[in-house]
């Protein structure tokens, strides 16, 4: 491994970021430990401030700073050092100074100056000074923060931009040899412009430093808080971004460090000031640290500069170790590479943990298995990391070493709180865009608020074989899936979706394992042996003493996509697969122990479930014997649904009657239910006596990911159906009292199918998912569909943009998602106000909301395809629909119709066709 300089002198700004900040103990107790590492004298370093000398002088005496060697001030225009400090010590507490001691010690750099003094030439500083202060909302600072190389003056923070545009164009216009450097006061709120020899900056001041004291930019440390230490910054020294700067500064400073490839110099301190650049110091070794070394429990993390704490559950071994690589790609022959091999440390628990120096983000790695002590099956020397965070040359190579920083910038944007707020749109990250990226979604986020969206749910992301996958064969669960993009990629997208007030929820996977890139098995009893699903191994929750790390090993990945990637929640696939014969079943402690964190944290998680059928102890709550869980996927209703229209179709493997079945699903909320123990069935009551569930944590949908993907030619509702289908059925979800749920382009009625995709790498795999496909859904004709192991199924899904598909059916989308936001903003859509009104022989289903005076109709009538061109005799006319809809006297005024997609009223009388929807309100 190629090792680096490290650290030695460092450098940082003063107001928010050294100097405590009022009322924060950990930075005030940290000045404590770092005036004592800096007492020796041992570790150089520097003040660089905007402040004038006298006040960093004024700090110095009155919060007990350590004396610096140097002095860069008034925003990097003056430069002094400290020419006694051999006679004084740096620590405060046995030399107290003063202000004449101080300025006794410091002596101003006349090299620097008359650098200053070439760029500026022989420019009439105070002429400038005095048109730039005639500018408007220009006020002068204070006479003893101006200097002959500094202009200062105070803006209104809210002006700050148009304040520094035209300070710059009366610069340009004049061809004056200055530059701008604005920012606004952490204290007081003013907004700062300081006009500068050009080019002149904190960064220039530390460049002319560090060169002047022959040091080397990678030996030092700068610390810094605000708009004007940005040079400085990403100037290419290692820098700490204190955490209570503005999340746009972090963001900015990590862009460019990405952007210049620089993996090891930037440290986005979570604490603040003191406090922030102690943690800073420390990460990058200029000062010893005090703290314990501690290790995550899965997989490996950044540890420090260019180090790495490293973390293996292996209880099948007494010996294990790590090969680390160099090179950016370690695939094929792995002599071929330099490697480096630490035997890692083990516990009594079976982890093997270890802190590896000179192991920097980017590093390759392989664990290597000690055969020799241990009986295994036939198998490689080293393995993938199971808790890998990054696997960018697919499931079978090495893993990678990445970062955990992140500049997260709207985490404070709102975002709906309540469930009743929610409307969800899943998606396929490979399969939204083009490019198939995280970062390439993001351009399409505008789209979906436009919509009316306030939540995305993303189809499984985690590591699976192959270049495309619909995501639920994956072996990596810590790894967000390299053809997607980088786990900053993802962590980008998630912040801009933050931006935009949208939540984003991810689709995880725990009842199995991948079969390909699986070597769980050669480390302990991950996986379990009386225990298995259709799709692939199952993790063992109830065997052994390895049963309460697996438990461990799922919950803890949970909370790291919430506290790594900051998403808003978890859509737990097929939750009644996850087999479990504890006392206490995995589900609940899940649920348990993501609350407790939650609590902790302050963080508002959301925990779906999909539980195949309707499960009332899933949103039960804790303390009453429940899983605690949000919300559960209701699949009843898109079945029941589908069987009104298209009766001949199954997409599941049970069977759905048509027309009761709906009916049952609207008067009851569901048709099937069950629990995660097993008992699962049809609900046998009358839909006339049938009492409501609270549907209101229900996710309805009309087509998702299973329901299409289960068509053998992987067609979406509108194409088995109708566009004017679809627009009906769309109404009576979105306008349900539960969570709605679109499937990515479904509202522009997408022509794309989304046939189910893999891209096994071993043949056996790929003939297997294809005679299994055919096994679990044998009353298809799959004779004339893609096979899931083509690249021909995963491109074709993708759905294009949406100017490709109708807009008529992505208005009426947009009108009916608009009124149900505004009627349950209002309450009137709530299951207490909801009656389901249906009449099977007609097709006819209703909900009915009323409160007092106001009332909202939402009517959808659906028949066979085969029916739709039934005689007019065969339309339902208004007399008859106020009957049917229990309305006494005419009917709401405001009217909105799928087929004529108009928000007019109506000519009279109203008439109501097959296949047909119509929303009646009292109000607007």
């Amino acid at each position: 491994m190629n090792s680096q300089t490290r650290p030695r002198v460092f450098a940082t700004d003063l107001d928010g970021t050294f100097i405590p900040l009022s009322g924060d103990e950990a930075s005030v107790e940290a000045l404590e430990q770092i005036r004592g590492q800096l007492a020796g004298g041992a570790i150089p370093f520097a003040y660089v401030s905007g402040r004038h000398l006298e006040f960093i002088f004024e700090a110095i005496i009155d919060d007990g700073l350590p004396v610096p060697d140097w002095i860069l001030c008034d925003v990097g225009t003056s430069v002094y050092r400290n020419v006694g400090k051999e006679s004084t010590s740096k620590d405060t507490s046995k030399n107290a100074p003063t202000q004449e001691t101080l300025a006794e010690q410091f002596q101003r750099s006349g090299d620097y100056d008359a650098r200053l003094d070439r760029i500026i030439g022989d420019t009439d500083v105070e002429r400038v000074r005095s048109d730039l202060a005639l500018l408007p909302k220009f006020r002068l600072q204070e006479s003893f923060k101006q200097g002959r190389h500094k202009l200062s003056y105070y803006v209104p923070a809210e002006s700050l931009d148009e304040c520094h545009r035209a300070a710059q164009s009366y610069l340009d216009e004049n061809s004056l040899p200055y530059g701008i450097i604005s920012s606004v006061d952490p204290f007081n709120g003013d907004g700062l412009i300081d006009v500068l020899p050009k080019e002149v900056s904190k960064a220039l001041a530390l460049d002319w430093w560090c060169e002047s004291q022959d040091y080397q930019r990678e030996e030092i440390v700068f610390c810094g808080d605000s708009g004007n230490d940005h040079a400085a910054l990403v100037a290419g020294y290692r820098a700490v971004v204190v955490g209570n700067a503005s999340r746009s500064l972090a963001a900015r400073v990590q862009d460019a460090h990405r952007s210049r490839n620089w993996d090891d110099r930037l440290y986005l301190a979570s604490r603040r000031s003191t406090a922030a650049v102690l943690d800073g110091l420390r990460w990058f070794g200029v000062v010893e640290s005090d703290q314990e070394s501690t290790h995550p429990r899965w997989g490996v993390v950044p540890s420090g500069y260019r180090s790495a704490a490293f973390s293996v559950y292996a209880p099948a071994h007494e010996k294990l170790a790590v090969d680390l690589f160099e090179g950016e790609s370690v695939t094929g022959d792995e002599s071929a590479y330099a490697v480096r091999t630490v035997e890692l440390n083990r516990n009594s628990d079976g982890f093997f943990t270890a802190d590896i120096e000179d192991c920097p983000i980017g590093t390759r790695y392989r664990i290597r298995i000690d055969r020799s002590s241990t009986s295994l099956p036939p198998g490689p020397p080293s393995i993938p990391d199971p808790a890998s965070r990054f696997q960018p040359d697919g499931v079978n190579e090495a893993s990678m070493v990445v970062g955990n920083q992140f500049a997260w910038q709207h985490d404070d944007q709102p975002r709906p709180a309540r469930v009743e707020d929610l409307i969800i749109y899943e998606l396929h990250p490979g399969a939204f865009t083009e490019e198939g990226t995280f970062l390439s979604a993001i351009d399409r986020l505008d789209e979906l608020v436009n919509l009316g969206i306030t939540a995305i749910e993303l189809m499984p992301i985690a590591q699976c074989p192959g270049r495309w996958n619909w995501g639920y064969d994956a072996t990596y669960w810590f790894a967000p899936m390299s053809s997607l993009g980088t786990p900053d990629d993802l962590r980008r997208f998630v912040d801009e979706a933050h931006a935009r007030g949208l939540h984003v929820f991810l689709d995880v996977v725990y009842n199995h394992l991948g079969p390909e890139g699986n070597y769980l098995s050669l480390l302990g009893n991950y996986l379990s042996s009386k225990h298995g699903t259709p799709w692939g191994a199952a993790p063992n929750f109830d065997e052994g003493p390895e049963a309460e790390a697996v438990r461990r090993f799922v919950i803890d990945n949970a909370i790291y996509w919430f506290d790594e990637f900051h998403l808003d929640g978890l859509r737990v696939d097929a939750i009644h697969c996850m087999k479990d014969d504890s006392d206490e079943h995995i589900t609940r402690q899940f649920g348990r122990e993501v609350r407790q964190w939650s609590q902790a944290n302050d963080r508002k998680v959301w925990l779906i479930a999909e539980t195949n059928v309707y499960d009332a102890s899933m949103t039960a709550p804790l303390e009453q014997g429940g899983c605690g869980f949000d919300a559960q996927w209701g699949d009843d209703f898109a079945h029941a649904l589908l069987a009104c229209v298209r009766s001949h179709d199954q997409l599941t493997v049970r069977r759905y009657q048509p027309h009761i079945d709906l009916a049952r699903a609207l008067q009851r909320g569901f048709v099937f239910q069950g629990d995660v123990r097993g008992d699962r069935g049809r609900e046998e009551v009358s839909v006339a006596t049938a009492e409501r569930v609270d549907t209101t944590s229900v996710v309805y949908c009309i087509q998702n990911h299973d329901f299409i993907g289960n068509h053998p030619l992987g067609k979406r509702f509108h194409q088995i159906t109708a566009p004017e289908t679809q627009a009906a059925a769309a109404s009576l979800l979105i306008m349900s009292p539960a969570i709605p749920m679109l499937f990515m382009g479904e509202e522009f009625a997408c022509e794309n199918p989304f046939a189910f995709f893999v891209d096994f790498g071993d043949e056996t795999l790929r003939r297997a998912v294809v005679q299994g496909r055919r096994r679990e859904y044998p009353q298809h004709d799959w004779s004339d569909g893609v096979l899931p192991t083509e690249e021909v199924a995963f491109r074709s899904a993708k759905i294009g943009p949406a100017a490709d598909g109708k807009s008529s059916i992505r208005d009426w989308y947009r009108k009916i998602i608009g009124l149900r936001k505004q009627h349950v903003q209002s309450g009137l859509i709530s299951v207490e106000n909801c009656v389901a009104i249906t009449d099977t022989d007609r097709g006819v289903y209703a909900l009915k909301f009323q409160r007092k005076e106001d009332v909202l109709v939402v009517a959808c009538r659906l028949a066979e395809q085969s029916e739709q061109t039934r005689p007019q005799d065969d339309a339902i006319g208004e007399a008859e629909l106020r009957e049917l809809l229990s309305v006494d006297g005419e009917l709401p005024p405001r009217i909105l119709d799928s087929r004529t997609d108009s928000n007019d009223d109506l000519r009279s009388p109203v008439i109501f066709h097959p296949n047909h929807a119509i929303v009646f309100a009292s109000r607007d």
